[in-house]
């Protein structure tokens, strides 16, 4: 591929990213990227609190804003494409559809950081095997209440739970022998409902390995998935475009010989 594309990164819309808007446009540009879409996260439930975040309906907004602002200040061969994190879409569906319906957004990725049990999963104590496949076996069950709803794109960081566990010297991962037919499950929704999933490198960048795995990945691939985006997750300048090199080679490796990206929630198929 003649360039890096990264269709999953943060500004300072996020509630956690404090990296100007057009500063991490350029870092991604002067990283390589030509083909970027900004999603900041919008989050309907407050992770400390768990209730309704407010702040989630102006997200959209002020990607429009923000997105604007810098377009004249753009090089002529950067591509950017406005787009969001929609978090927690299965605690206020209505909600959801409502957030991912503006106009002029091209790209939502659909997550899962928390629970309704525990909250969110930065915060859990992953010493107890018992309790890392408790909450790997909630985390499962939301992702394929996530994967049946319409109001997403493609669903992110796939096991990301991995990275918190991995923290705390445990290793609890999704994986094909243990959890391999509920995976397939979520996958074939997926694939079903003309969704895709991201390879999300930011576990690549911390040393916990990319999301989701290369058996995850493959699982895709020989159900008929087609639809795969790349993304590096960057909150700050410094992170912009980091590993995306790596994650194309394990795509590749996995079978994958092209990317999508969205222009207004449609994807086109660049090789890899």
């Amino acid at each position: 591929m003649a360039f890096l594309t990264d269709q999953h990164c943060h500004t300072d819309i996020s509630l956690d990213s404090s990296a100007p808007y057009y500063d991490m446009v350029m870092a991604e540009y002067n990283a390589g990227v030509r083909w970027l879409c900004v999603t900041d996260h919008c989050d309907t439930v407050d992770w400390r609190t768990l209730r309704f975040h407010p702040g989630c309906r102006d997200v959209a907004r002020r990607e429009l804003e923000a997105c604007r602002a810098v377009q004249d200040r753009l090089p002529a061969d950067m591509r950017l494409r406005m787009g969001m994190e929609l978090a927690e879409l299965i605690f206020y569906p209505e909600l959801a559809q409502e957030l991912s319906g503006a106009p002029w957004l091209d790209f939502i990725l659909g997550s899962c950081h928390l629970t309704k049990e525990y909250g969110d999963y930065h915060e859990q104590d992953y010493s107890s095997p018992a309790f890392c496949e408790e909450l790997l076996d909630i985390y499962l069950r939301d992702l394929q209440r996530v994967a049946d709803m319409d109001y997403f794109d493609v669903m992110a960081h796939i096991g990301y739970v991995r990275r918190y566990a991995i923290r705390q010297g445990t290793d609890a991962d999704l994986t094909l022998k243990k959890h391999g037919d509920r995976i397939g499950t979520i996958l074939k929704t997926i694939i079903q409902n003309g969704k895709g999933i991201e390879l999300n490198c930011s576990g690549l960048r911390d040393g916990c390995g990319p999301f989701p795995s290369a058996e995850i990945l493959k699982l895709y691939r020989s159900l008929g998935g087609e639809i795969v985006t790349l993304g590096s997750d960057a909150h700050r300048p410094r992170d912009a475009a980091k590993c995306l090199d790596a994650g194309q080679q394990i795509l590749r490796d996995c079978g994958f010989r092209y990317l999508a990206l969205f222009t207004k929630h449609k994807p086109e198929f660049i090789p890899i």
